[in-house]
């Protein structure tokens, strides 16, 4: 089964950004086989040092809409609110650090998706 997984990374190689203060997500699919890059999808990031609606602002609403099709993200950190919301969504929320590449792969080699 494949799923569609959202990176917040600021340069597309390592994992590296608050869910909130991310203005990009790189997107990948993975499966069994292993991952392959689709799109990378810009943001408004919506965390402002903490102030923030983790439900009802217009940049978290557009934030949803634009990961919609995604089973997953990984961030670097993110808040309780934010992964209750995503959550809400049926997305999961994974903290994680490290290159893009080594985690896609361990999460393709464990299945957790399926």
């Amino acid at each position: 089964m494949t799923a569609r997984v959202a990176v917040a990374s600021t340069d597309g190689k390592v994992i590296n950004q608050h869910f909130g203060h991310a203005d990009r997500f790189h997107i990948f699919d993975v499966d069994e086989n292993g991952f392959k890059y689709v799109e990378s999808r810009t943001a408004v990031p919506y965390c402002a040092g903490g102030s923030h609606d983790d439900r009802t602002g217009p940049e978290i609403l557009g934030l949803l809409e634009a990961l919609k099709d995604c089973r997953a993200v990984l961030v670097s950190r993110i808040g309780g609110g934010a992964v209750s919301m995503l959550d809400s969504h049926g997305i999961d929320a994974i903290e994680a650090g490290g290159a893009i590449e080594d985690v896609l792969k361990r999460i393709s080699e464990k299945k957790i998706f399926e």
